[in-house]
């Protein structure tokens, strides 16, 4: 049902540029939409819980505390240990059941997306407010935290979306 969407971001920019394609192989896949917590308390839940993980081992495929984190394992595991909500297990899949959403108007447990390594939603991570996010990145093998606004991130910033009613 939703196996390809395009969708139109709004760039700080005057024009309204074509967003990448997400093509996800789950046909099945449908959009997630938390309507039981407010983003508010939601989002400080899973900003709370992030933290805890600052320094836990990178690992691809990682879904755990135990084991370590992938980019898209540490969102799943969040969202489902903070709120119960079930998502996807790759970065694309979870940009495919999230809206989209101006940079601007991130909130605290927004996502965001990133093109490294030539694809649009190759890496995400989980906003925490005043400009930052929470990620795991390959490179220096643990979770930290990162600015939007560091060269190397707003160059591969591909969107920014939420998993929240708005």
């Amino acid at each position: 049902m939703w196996s390809c969407m395009v969708l139109g971001l709004v760039a700080c920019g005057s024009g309204k540029p074509k967003a990448p394609q997400i093509r996800s192989q789950n046909s099945h896949l449908q959009l997630v939409r938390i309507s039981h917590i407010s983003q508010q308390a939601g989002g400080q839940e899973l900003m709370l819980r992030s933290m805890s993980l600052v320094g836990t081992p990178y690992r691809y495929g990682g879904s755990s505390r135990d084991s370590g984190f992938d980019c898209s394992g540490l969102v799943h595991f969040l969202y489902q240990d903070a709120l119960q909500v079930s998502l996807p297990r790759t970065a694309r899949d979870i940009a495919a059941v999230s809206a989209p959403i101006r940079q601007q108007d991130l909130r605290v447990g927004d996502l965001v997306f990133f093109n490294t390594n030539g694809q649009p939603y190759s890496h995400m991570g989980l906003y925490i407010g005043n400009g930052e996010f929470i990620h795991a990145p390959s490179s220096n093998g643990t979770i930290r935290t990162a600015k939007l606004s560091q060269p190397y991130f707003s160059q591969r910033f591909t969107g920014a979306r939420t998993l929240f009613l708005r």
